[in-house]
């Protein structure tokens, strides 16, 4: 397989999107949900990393032109090639002129800098403003209303129905979610519960009755996969109003 100039020069130029888009995820926290990013084809990640691409050397030009202002009366630092790396990028694109090994030692520590700032820089914009103006929900959709990474005193209950099953009656799981993770699609894999209380589920004429199981003491973890859930649904809790304290999450 071969990889044309301007393939390369064009991830190369991507590369600050890419940071931005590396950087908003590295940099967000759901608390107990894991959840990676969409695929690199979706149109959410497209978006981010062109328009995080254009952002990052609209910066990167207007410091060159800002360089090119302060440095005109008076030379600031003699050098024997053009420091504006933008201007010597689309003199390389329309065969203008010859590229020299200084120019390109240029190029290419421009838009590495240029690259590990943005991923710097969206990442701590992300841990800062997360959840704040769509944020989260931009990054994460519906897992968004399960975050309590920055809610103290607060957890999510998850009542899960699994797929055991006996004459129409379900086995069901109630719990707070230690962890749960999902897909690209956002699909949940995965969930552990904590403090984990069981409990039936069997649907007759009259409606929905749900029965608890009698137990000595709560289950402390119970881990389901996606092929053992067959429905879920969540409650965030705050257990500050509730004058009780909040069990502690794990991982998986």
């Amino acid at each position: 397989m071969t990889f044309s100039f301007t393939l390369i020069l064009g991830l190369f130029l991507l590369a600050p999107g890419f940071a931005v888009f590396a950087g908003l995820y590295h940099g967000s926290r759901l608390g107990t949900v894991e959840s990676p990013p969409p695929p690199p084809g979706s149109i959410l990640a497209l978006s981010i990393v062109t328009v995080g691409a254009l952002l990052a050397h609209l910066l990167g030009a207007f410091a060159f032109c800002v360089q090119d202002w302060l440095c005109r009366p008076n030379v600031c630092l003699a050098v024997s090639y053009d420091p504006n790396v933008y201007r010597a990028l689309f003199n390389i694109a329309a065969a203008k002129a010859s590229v020299t090994g200084l120019e390109v030692v240029a190029i290419l520590a421009t838009l590495s800098i240029l690259t590990a700032l943005c991923f710097r820089l969206s990442r701590s914009i992300v841990r800062r403003f997360g959840g704040q103006a769509g944020l989260d929900e931009l990054l994460y959709g519906w897992l968004a209303d399960l975050s309590v990474a920055q809610v103290p005193n607060e957890v999510v209950l998850a009542y899960v129905v699994s797929d055991i099953q006996e004459d129409g009656t379900l086995v069901g799981y109630e719990g707070v979610v230690a962890n749960m993770t999902t897909n690209a699609d956002k699909e949940i894999t995965s969930i552990l519960l904590a403090s984990c209380e069981t409990f039936y589920l069997r649907v007759t004429r009259a409606g929905v009755v749900r029965r608890k199981v009698a137990r000595d003491s709560d289950i402390p973890q119970i881990y389901l996969d996606r092929s053992r859930i067959k429905n879920v649904a969540f409650e965030r809790v705050r257990f500050q109003e509730m004058g009780i304290e909040a069990p502690a999450a794990v991982g998986l």
